[in-house]
């Protein structure tokens, strides 16, 4: 750049004179280091002898004959764009006030965000980082950056407690959503309150057991918890650990698809996933064991070489297995309901509709089962002190795992034993029906790839007839 000296000063009038005849032009700015500050200053005449006559932008304070001055070649340049955007500037595009605003990395991406906290360039303490006391409304500006400031840690900290990767695009739409509520459940609780005064009682109070059951799944249920695998994994546990029928899952998940909605449209949540998931049908009834596995389990059974909890928890499971209880019916059993040819027992999950005896036929193995069970016993509870279902299950898998059954077995597995091998034999899913308490020929035909097993063996049975 072209480089001249101060000849002379005369208040805001300055004489620059340069080593060439080529001059800077007129309106062209020049620059001079007075102390600490640039100052600038504005052609405004060619006065002769290689010298320029300019007008001071800034106070002449300082300036003297000699001190150096640097031509930048153009007119006095005032910057445009977003990044002014509500700041102001004086004649030289210099910042007089501005907006604060926070820059932080997340994953090497950087991320700017606007307090909207305007701020006169003077007043700005940038050592502590906050509005200085020359603000009349400092203590009220520093509260909001304040303010924002924490909601930003709120965000990265809930990320990093729940082991989530936080990403640029993933802060900002955690960050500007609603924060009225911090859970699902806080949502959908208001939510319920408002409902509570359009719907009828009974529908309301299925709701509320709807939601109980959630909460019994995930206690601490968050809006971005909810994903496509998450309502895949929330139905199999309707389906599976629950034994919840086709239908009541069914119920269960337009229930939460309403307050999913309805959390979505508010803005608590980016994307609602029951837009794309669809309630996969038929699905299969779940683990059942083989015949040959299940006569392993009973060779274990009979020789006692079990530790005593392990042996009960065997027991248990061999009980389900015969009788096609479930777990929750099982536990609930008098030996007053039987008698020497059948047991008679009321389904727990029909407790709520009108209640129906259901009959089942004692089989060989099932009434040994009960005379290892009861003993001598001929009043009271069939099974005493039993452990939890969690522990139960566990126990199970130990089982399974000394038997070389490489499957998944819970007490469950029992009940779809017995739903398997009744219909592979029998071939009867009516009387399947009957036995296992369903209310809907819909419910049992989860069991229907046993009968499809039976169509191929039949169709084969033509193959001894020849052209």
């Amino acid at each position: 750049m072209k480089t001249g000296k101060i000849i002379q000063v005369m208040g805001p009038v300055v004489d620059v004179e340069f080593e060439d005849e080529e001059l800077p032009a007129i309106r062209d700015a020049l620059e001079v280091q007075n102390g600490d500050k640039k100052c600038i200053m504005e052609v405004a005449q060619h006065i002769g002898n290689n010298t320029v006559r300019c007008i001071m932008l800034a106070a002449s304070e300082g300036l003297h004959k000699g001190m150096e001055v640097t031509a930048t070649g153009g007119p006095i340049k005032v910057p445009v764009g977003k990044q002014t955007l509500g700041r102001m500037f004086n004649v030289l595009g210099e910042p007089t006030s501005g907006v604060v605003w926070l820059s932080f990395y997340l994953n090497r991406e950087k991320v700017n965000f606007s307090t909207k906290v305007s701020v006169d360039i003077k007043n700005w303490n940038d050592k502590k980082k906050c509005v200085g006391l020359g603000d009349k409304s400092a203590n009220d500006k520093n509260l909001i950056i304040e303010n924002i400031l924490a909601r930003i840690n709120n965000v990265i900290v809930k990320y990093r407690l729940r082991d989530r990767k936080l990403t640029r695009a993933s802060f900002l739409k955690a960050y500007n959503r609603p924060d009225d509520y911090k859970t699902f459940f806080e949502f959908v609780s208001e939510y319920q309150k408002k409902e509570s005064l359009k719907l009828e009682y009974s529908t309301f109070k299925t709701n509320l057991s709807v939601i109980k059951k959630l909460k019994e799944y995930n206690q601490d249920l968050h809006f971005d918890d909810i994903t496509n695998e998450w309502l895949d994994g929330y139905f199999s546990y309707l389906m599976h650990d629950l034994d919840n029928n086709l239908n009541t899952a069914f119920k269960n998940m337009a229930t939460i698809k309403k307050y999913v909605t309805a959390a979505h449209n508010a803005g608590y949540m980016d994307d609602n996933p029951f837009r794309s998931w669809k309630i996969k049908k038929g699905l299969p009834s779940g683990e059942y064991l083989s015949e040959d596995e299940l006569q392993t389990l009973m060779g274990i059974y009979i020789n006692g070489e079990l530790d005593y909890k392990y042996h009960k928890a065997l027991e248990f499971f061999l009980f389900l297995c015969f009788s096609s209880l479930h777990i929750g019916d099982a536990k609930k059993l008098s030996l007053e309901q039987f008698t020497d040819d059948t047991f008679t027992y009321f389904r727990i999950k029909l407790k709520n509709r009108k209640p129906f005896p259901i009959q089942v036929p004692i089989s060989d193995p099932l009434r040994q089962l009960l005379r290892n069970i009861c003993g001598t016993r001929k009043k009271g509870p069939l099974f005493e002190k039993l452990p939890s279902d969690q522990t139960m299950n566990r126990f199970l898998k130990e089982i399974a795992a000394i038997a070389c059954i490489k499957k998944n077995v819970t007490h469950k597995v029992g009940r779809h034993t017995f739903a398997t091998i009744f219909l592979r034999k029998t071939k009867d899913i009516t009387s399947l029906k009957e036995i296992l308490g369903h209310s809907d020929l819909r419910e049992t035909l989860v069991y229907a790839h046993v009968l499809n097993e039976s169509k191929q063996e039949g169709v084969q049975c033509f193959n001894c007839f020849t052209f």
